[in-house]
């Protein structure tokens, strides 16, 4: 059911009850314009199904600041209408059935009061007229038709003392003030965030199967690209690949947890529109796709800039632009803070960027300086998939005539006639050069006949993977063969080879195609579920793409994560107390001028030693260079030519913050920077 169908159907049942409210109404006391009341509906019968726009409005009484709110049906559903910024989707159901519940089903109790001097004192003062500092305002809902006449209207005011349920309310316009029994009226809001779906990506944390953190920025217009961190989610443990763990390293899983249960609860606070040309490739699954012209791309442009994110060209892997067919430069859109990739385990994956702060117009409700512009859309990613494991098909047999071979030839190495085995009478002679008749006997007897086997050049088949070995030939009293049609009836090895080998055929055949269906199943399979994640992708895209969201700082925090922010050193085992008396580490240098134990020839400011030092912590760290490495490329110590490597030492050889940083650590474990009097220091224990 739709979100038109769903409020038609709120506002027709609440319809529905008004009249068999009114049919079923108390007789015991007569009801008049003049005497008493109780029990009479408050509104005439309402058509519930007319209703086409939502009004209500009340006063902030912290701020003393009047807020108003107008929901109006499309041909496309409910829609929030925004004075200044683009008409946005009311998907709380909970919102407009509260406004139908209390609107179309009031009954009155009783009449509390007919002059307008005692508006104040029941607070239902109008919010549209009054005075946001006066007291006693109250609040203001209205359902109204097409053409822009009230069904319903009502203001809101105090709850009755002593009498749970009961509240004041007024019709505009009216002075008499009446008590009716109301629901939901505190749940009726004219705050943007309470009429829309706050779970904006539809995302369930159970479902993540890989997460992807590209935390590279954007300076002076240039991407400064980092290794991405690469964790695995499966069966509750958490994997890393980008930078693997090194020895003494452990994920944190807390903080990993952490980060998929905030993207789980990833909530709007406000929405602001994207450039239609923006918001049209993207539903088309292509940033920028849609660019037809210089002006539209940097009319884009400059609404990306001022949320902290900026067109860039697609490179190829030799680090040229790439172009669509068309010519068209290949564009995508980055990030001042990098981005994550979500991937689901049916292939769709979201892509969420990270922009500048959000502060909004000074009346805005979030106008607090603590969330951010994120700027989020999805796409298919196969790769989340387990491909499908395919069959390697059989070869089929040849078809070939049979060919006569030599009598004795194994049924499984030939598929030919089988010619009768010879007697068992022996002829004179066969017993060789010592035997009675051997020196004697003709050539043709001395010689013994060759062992049996396959016919020069040919191959025997193999037996199909499914098909039971030939049974051994059955053993049979020696007796003379009978030939039929030149085979052997009675053969002891083979009977009819031509119909074994057809028998092997047909096998063949059948595992064949079994495979080939077996193959067609899994790939159907897999394509289906490409097939359902480019459907949900599109689905999610039709509503992501026109916007840049708003999430609070809170949540981003807890998203964007460094690599030191989700690995730590491992903990220590209990009772794992002791202290080494030595450690053994390499370390990299950075001196800078002024360093009380630097070289004399170091120019370098201590500032950008500083910046040098923490960039190489990064390529160490984040980026996983090798330490050795980086230390001969960048070191200004002496242990430069051994890749840094200090050896072994004791506490008190090295200058103490040295010293306290390095037996801090666990073997493997990297330091952050330390400063001492030779500069800065990345101190990496070894053992």
């Amino acid at each position: 059911m739709n979100d038109n169908t769903k409020t038609l159907a709120f506002l027709g049942a609440a319809g529905a009850a008004i009249a068999l409210a009114w049919t079923s109404m108390p007789q015991g006391r007569e009801a008049s314009a003049s005497g008493n009341k109780m029990g009479q509906a408050l509104f005439d019968q309402v058509d519930g199904t007319a209703a086409t726009a939502i009004n209500i409005t009340e006063v902030d009484q912290e701020l003393q600041e009047s807020k108003s709110i107008e929901v109006a049906q499309t041909d496309k559903g409910w829609f929030i209408k925004r004075t200044g910024k683009a008409d946005y989707p009311a998907d709380a159901d909970n919102q407009l059935q509260g406004v139908s519940t209390v609107l179309l089903d009031i009954r009155i109790h009783d009449v509390a009061g007919e002059g307008s001097g005692e508006h104040a004192k029941f607070g239902v003062l109008d919010p549209n007229v009054a005075n946001p500092q006066d007291a006693g305002i109250g609040k203001y809902m209205a359902l109204k038709n097409s053409s822009g006449s009230s069904l319903a209207e009502l203001i809101i005011g105090n709850e009755v003392k002593d009498v749970a349920g009961l509240r004041y309310v007024r019709k505009p316009g009216e002075n008499t003030v009446y008590m009716a029994e109301l629901e939901n009226v505190n749940n009726v809001s004219t705050k943007f965030v309470d009429w829309v779906e706050k779970d904006f990506l539809d995302l369930d944390k159970w479902d993540v199967k890989r997460v992807t953190l590209d935390n590279y920025e954007v300076v002076k217009g240039r991407i400064n690209p980092t290794t991405p961190q690469i964790l695995d989610y499966n069966s509750s443990e958490w994997k890393l690949s980008g930078s693997p763990l090194v020895n003494g390293e452990e994920l944190d899983k807390e903080k990993l947890d952490a980060l998929k249960d905030a993207l789980d609860d990833l909530e709007i606070i406000d929405v602001e529109s994207k450039p239609a040309m923006l918001a049209s490739s993207l539903r088309k699954g292509n940033e920028f796709v849609d660019v037809n012209n210089a002006q539209a791309l940097q009319a884009t442009a400059s609404s990306l800039q001022q949320k902290g994110f900026y067109p860039a060209n697609e490179l190829d892997s030799a680090g040229k632009p790439k172009a669509y067919p068309n010519g068209k430069p290949m564009l995508k859109v980055v990030s001042e803070k990098g981005e994550i990739r979500v991937g689901m385990k049916d292939a769709v994956e979201y892509v969420l960027r990270f922009g500048e702060t959000y502060r909004g117009p000074e009346d805005d409700e979030n106008a607090t300086g603590d969330s951010r512009y994120i700027y989020a859309y999805a796409r298919v990613n196969e790769s989340l998939l387990d491909p499908p494991e395919l069959e390697a098909v059989p070869s089929p047999l040849p078809e070939k005539p049979a060919t006569e071979v030599k009598p004795g030839t194994p049924l499984n190495e030939t598929n030919a006639t089988v010619l009768p085995p010879p007697s068992d009478e022996k002829k004179k002679g066969d017993e060789g050069d010592k035997g009675k008749d051997g020196e004697k006997g003709d050539s043709a007897a001395s010689t013994p006949p060759p062992p049996p086997g396959p016919p020069p050049n040919i191959k025997p088949p193999s037996t199909p993977p499914s098909a039971p070995p030939p049974p051994p030939p059955a053993q049979q009293p020696s007796q003379p063969s009978t030939e039929i049609n030149g085979t052997s009836a009675a053969s002891p090895i083979a009977t009819d080879p031509n119909a074994e080998y057809a028998k092997m055929r047909a096998q063949r055949e059948a595992d064949i195609a079994r495979v080939k269906a077996e193959n067609a199943r899994k790939q159907k399979e897999y394509t289906d579920k490409v097939t359902k994640a480019q459907a949900r992708v599109k689905e999610l895209n039709e509503k992501l793409a026109g916007w840049y969201y708003v999430i609070s700082n809170d949540v981003y925090e807890k998203i964007r994560l460094e690599r030191t922010d989700f690995v730590k050193a491992k903990e220590k085992e209990e009772g794992d107390t002791a202290k080494p008396t030595e450690v053994a580490a390499s370390h990299v240098l950075v001196a800078y001028k002024g360093a009380s134990r630097a070289d004399p020839s170091i120019t370098r400011s201590k500032e950008e030693a500083k910046t040098r030092a923490d960039s190489l912590r990064k390529q160490i760290v984040d980026e996983a260079k090798d330490f050795a490495n980086v230390a001969s490329e960048n070191s200004d110590g002496p242990s430069k030519t051994k890749g840094g490597d200090l050896g072994k030492f004791t506490f008190e050889t090295m200058a103490k913050a040295f010293s306290e940083a390095a037996f801090a650590l666990d073997v493997g474990g990297v330091s952050e920077v330390v400063e001492t009097p030779f500069g800065f220091h990345i101190i990496k224990r070894t053992e």
